[in-house]
C-alpha cells in the first residue's frame, strides 16, 4: 500500500481540477476506472524505472474515456479522438506546454490501438505501459 500512497494523485492544483472535472463528467464507475488506470500506469512506469510527469499522465489516464461521455461525444470521431480532444482542450485552457499537451493527446488517441506505441519516439512510447501481448487494451 505504501507504493499506491507515494504515487497518489497529484495534489496540485491542475490534479485537482482535473479530478473536478472528470467526476463532475464521467459516471462513478467511468471515473474510478480512470483513476485505477492512473494508478496502473504509474506503478507500471515506476516498475519499469521510467520518468514521467504525474501530472501528464494523471489528465492522459482521466480523459482517456472521456469520449464516452455525452458531453464529450461527437457523431464524426472515434472516442478515444474525442477524449484525446477534450483533454486537449483542458489543458490549453491551462496554458500547459504544447508539447505535454501533444504527448498526452496521442497517449489518449492511441490508447486502443495496439502496435503503434513501440514505434514511436521514447517520450511517446513511455504513456503506454499497458499489455505486451500487441492486443487492444488501455495503455496509460
Amino acid at each position: 500500500m505504501a507504493m499506491i500512497e507515494a504515487i497518489g494523485i497529484p495534489d496540485t492544483k491542475l490534479g485537482k481540477q482535473i479530478t473536478e472535472l472528470v467526476r463532475d463528467t464521467e459516471p462513478e464507475l467511468l471515473f474510478n476506472h480512470s483513476s485505477r488506470v492512473y494508478y496502473f500506469g504509474a506503478l507500471t512506469g515506476l516498475r519499469r524505472g521510467l520518468r514521467f510527469d504525474r501530472e501528464m499522465l494523471y489528465a492522459g489516464a482521466m480523459f482517456h474515456d472521456m469520449g464516452l461521455t455525452p458531453e464529450h461525444s461527437s457523431e464524426t470521431e472515434r472516442f478515444e479522438v474525442d477524449g484525446a480532444n477534450a483533454a486537449r482542450d483542458f489543458l490549453k485552457a491551462h496554458k500547459i506546454a504544447q508539447s505535454d499537451i501533444d504527448l498526452v493527446w496521442t497517449a489518449i488517441a492511441l490508447h486502443t490501438t495496439p502496435g503503434i506505441p513501440v514505434h514511436m519516439p521514447p517520450g511517446h512510447r513511455s504513456c503506454h505501459c499497458g499489455r505486451r501481448d500487441g492486443r487492444a487494451g488501455h495503455r496509460l
